[in-house]
């Protein structure tokens, strides 16, 4: 009779936990049909309405985090959305490539190659001058925080380019798939943005925070400025639309505040590792600090000047970098040409 009352009591305890079993995958299998076909309803635009997608209703605008004392992302360089399901998070990260191509070279990523990630490509939209390829992994990096699970590639109508990934949490992993379907849905919204770039050469005038002047930059062709500003400084921040295909970089920022830092600390690097040079700047001579790696292929130069007749203890930090000297030729034009404007 022990033995019997023992046998039947694991038995109830084998159909419980084959219910429990079966109950969860009921479950799971319905989540999953659930995402990936939830209604897109919510239309949003990315890149400060470079481009339009439809997502989800829940799906929310949030920028990424940053320090307090920095101005935080620019809207003209990235948007984040977010899409929440209890624990499971699926987000969109659309970022400004600055670069421009035309159709037969958008094309020949089709052709480019992943091996870790094993990506299936794909032509997803091209109407209304929009071209834009997916890749989709058929490998996913499950130890990441944020696994990517789609990539969309996007030529605008003005032939500059950007890029919008989809990532998941690890609590949604176990619907990867349905998540990437999901992406892949979101992705074939795409719609024209009404934003155009302007990259002719040109005089633009920047106001300088808090004071009563402005900067007067003569910009070549190719060349953009975003603007970040936060309490009591600015940086202004020179974009350069390149090839697709170019592997050449630049960057230029001018740093206006009472608490700039230099640069080449961050490649750690000493005053000492680097040269001086004289150049105008604003009508003076300057002394900048120059760094030249020819075998890395990094070249910097920077100064920090100060500027009390715009306002007292003000500073303006200047700092130009790129992997081609004759780049740096072009950053350093720019900034000789820029005036002060009342």
């Amino acid at each position: 009779m022990i033995w019997n009352t023992k046998f039947f009591a694991v038995k109830k305890i084998f159909y419980l936990v084959a219910v429990l079993h079966f109950w969860a995958t009921a479950v799971a299998a319905q989540v999953a049909p659930a995402i990936e076909s939830t209604p897109l309803t919510n239309k949003h635009s990315v890149l400060n309405n470079k481009a339009f997608f439809l997502f989800p209703k829940a799906a929310v605008n949030t920028a990424r985090g940053h320090d307090i004392m920095s101005p935080g992302p620019n809207e003209n360089e990235e948007t984040r959305l977010l899409l929440d399901n209890g624990d499971m998070r699926l987000v969109f990260f659309a970022q400004e490539l600055y670069s421009l191509s035309n159709r037969p070279m958008f094309l020949q990523a089709l052709n480019q190659q992943d091996e870790r990630f094993g990506f299936k490509k794909k032509i997803l939209t091209d109407k209304d001058s929009l071209l834009s390829i997916l890749s989709s992994p058929s490998k996913f990096d499950s130890g990441q925080k944020a696994i990517l699970v789609n990539s969309l590639l996007v030529k605008t109508q003005d032939h500059s380019v950007f890029r919008i990934d989809a990532f998941i949490n690890p609590e949604a992993y176990k619907n990867r798939i349905a998540y990437q379907k999901l992406s892949e849905k979101v992705f074939s919204t795409l719609t024209r943005g009404n934003k155009i770039i302007n990259i002719s050469p040109r005089k633009e005038v920047f106001p300088i925070l808090g004071t009563g002047k402005s900067f007067e930059i003569n910009l070549p062709a190719g060349y953009t400025v975003t603007k970040d500003a936060k309490h009591d400084f600015q940086v202004l921040k020179f974009h350069k639309y390149l090839s697709i295909i170019d592997t050449v970089w630049i960057g230029l920022t001018v740093y206006t505040g009472n608490h700039p830092s230099f640069f080449y600390n961050d490649y750690q690097l000493k005053d000492t590792d680097g040269t001086k040079v004289k150049g105008p700047f604003l009508g003076k001579e300057i002394d900048w600090l120059q760094f030249n790696n020819a075998k890395q292929g990094f070249y910097l130069k920077e100064q920090q000047i100060p500027a009390d007749p715009i306002e007292p203890n003000l500073k303006i930090h200047v700092a130009m970098m790129s992997n081609s000297p004759s780049l740096m030729v072009e950053l350093a034009r720019i900034v000789e040409l820029m005036t002060l404007k009342k």
